[in-house]
């Protein structure tokens, strides 16, 4: 069967509507029936093969740089922020294991620094929290903490970013306000502005804003900073089409197709769309409390400094480029740095991720296996020319590194593809330096249980 016959006109009207085009539908329908091949992996990348370990005697002329780039106001940070804190609490539901690992939740509560907003929930449902939790009662309290409010505090939905995740001494903070602190610290220029852009879901940017309105004042007023911070949503036209088990668009109950998010790298024309010079990309997760952050501080400059530096090495590079913190692979899942053949045989360092390779011929797997190092998603991008331009970054997207894999939808198997990821295969093009960064820089929070590490604690 044709591509177009795939589509009806009720189709066209659709994808016309989701601000996509036929000919990209049909090129995605095309990448189910043939998807590209698995990355081609040469050798992980490694200390001195790829990766750069910096000597403590070229801190200052790095931090120099990074100075003079903050106050000439070439520095910005970009954080995606659209996810949502369902991931980080599904442990505390189920039964079972699910059921032991609730109850060492509550075998915890008080470390917590949502505890005060708990007790205070619970309060207004009549229930005491320290003797319920005596009791037993842990399906009363976790109906406080994933009901929506005013009923309770919405943890089930709410997004990440507004979840308290450290204690402060005004109160708990969420990393949200973190990420607005370590800006006010690395990308503030010499008038004080600090840029700082967030991606978010469309029906949670009020709940942001609200959030800033109360967070900002006090953090300027202790900073002195003018804190410039703006919001935008993944474009639906970013979507992807899903297919059935035979490749063809997925039809739901009322014959309409099915599209869905494309991943985190649906978020290249969001990065785009800053216009930024030299931009700071980091996930929403990965943050540590004020008072345990001065390492990470003094590595965002030094990364910085390193970008700065690598422009004036490089002159006109003719391509983005980025400087990415690595840490000691410590057996977190994820990405890491390797030196990839592409299509034309020219090796390149790229991010690259498990998805992307061929687990099933052994001398794949062992090279995937023997990588030393993780991608922790700590970058620095310059998105400029020389004379100021900024690059159109859709042109160094590798399409080769879309991901395909089998969800369910109404009790029918469908197939979803993602973009190429935002720091894999959608940098593929970019020119690439990988920097040896401390693991006490990388502090994620996967699951509620993270929260109880000692980087995340008080200090």
């Amino acid at each position: 069967m044709s591509g177009h016959a795939d589509l009806t006109e009720g189709d066209r009207r659709q994808i016309a509507a989701h601000g996509m085009s036929e000919e990209e539908i049909l090129r995605q329908i095309a990448t189910f029936r043939n998807p590209p091949p698995p990355a081609r992996l040469l050798r992980p990348a490694t200390s001195g093969d790829g990766i750069v370990r910096l000597d403590p005697a070229r801190y200052p002329g790095l931090l120099a740089r990074w100075e003079i780039a903050a106050a000439d106001g070439r520095l910005r940070k970009f954080v995606p922020a659209s996810g949502a804190s369902t991931r980080m609490f599904e442990d505390l539901q189920g039964t079972g294991e699910g059921r032991e690992r609730t109850k060492k939740f509550f075998e915890a509560v008080g470390r917590f620094p949502f505890h005060d907003a708990l007790a205070a929930a619970c309060r207004a449902r009549g229930l005491a929290l320290q003797p319920a939790v005596a009791t037993g009662a842990f399906d009363e309290i976790l109906s406080v903490i994933f009901s929506p409010p005013p009923a309770g505090l919405g943890y089930g939905s709410l997004p990440k970013a507004l979840v308290p995740f450290h204690h402060g001494p005004g109160g708990a903070r969420t990393p949200f306000e973190e990420h607005l602190d370590e800006a006010i610290e690395t990308v503030r220029d010499v008038r004080g502005v600090c840029r700082v852009h967030f991606t978010v879901a469309p029906e949670c940017r009020n709940a942001f804003k609200a959030a800033l309105l109360s967070m900002a004042p006090p953090l300027e007023a202790v900073s002195g900073a003018d804190l410039e911070v703006t919001f935008s949503s993944q474009d639906p036209s970013t979507d992807t089409v899903a297919a059935d088990e035979e490749n063809r668009p997925f039809r739901q109950e009322d014959g309409s197709l099915l599209f869905r998010p494309g991943g985190h790298g649906a978020l290249l024309p969001n990065l785009e769309a800053t216009r930024g010079d030299l931009v700071f990309v980091k996930n929403i997760d990965n943050v540590q409390p004020r008072s345990r952050s001065a390492e990470t501080i003094l590595w965002k400059k030094l990364l910085a400094g390193l970008l700065v530096e690598t422009l004036e090495t490089l002159g006109d590079p003719g391509r983005p480029v980025r400087v990415c913190g690595v840490v000691r692979n410590e057996g977190e899942p994820g990405g890491g740095p390797f030196w990839v053949a592409g299509a034309d045989g020219a090796s390149s360092l790229q991010i690259v991720e498990s998805s992307q390779v061929d687990h099933a011929d052994p001398r794949q797997e062992a090279i995937w296996r023997s990588s030393t190092h993780f991608n922790p998603v700590d970058l620095v991008c310059a998105l400029r020319e020389p004379d100021g331009t900024p690059y159109q970054l859709a042109r160094f997207v590798d399409p080769a590194t879309v991901f395909i894999s089998k969800k369910s939808k109404d009790g029918r198997v469908l197939k979803a593809l993602e973009r190429p990821g935002l720091w894999n295969g959608a940098m593929a093009g970019w020119h690439t330096v990988f920097v040896e960064v401390p693991i006490e820089t990388f502090t994620p929070v996967k699951t509620v249980f993270d929260l109880l590490r000692p980087e995340h604690q008080p200090g």
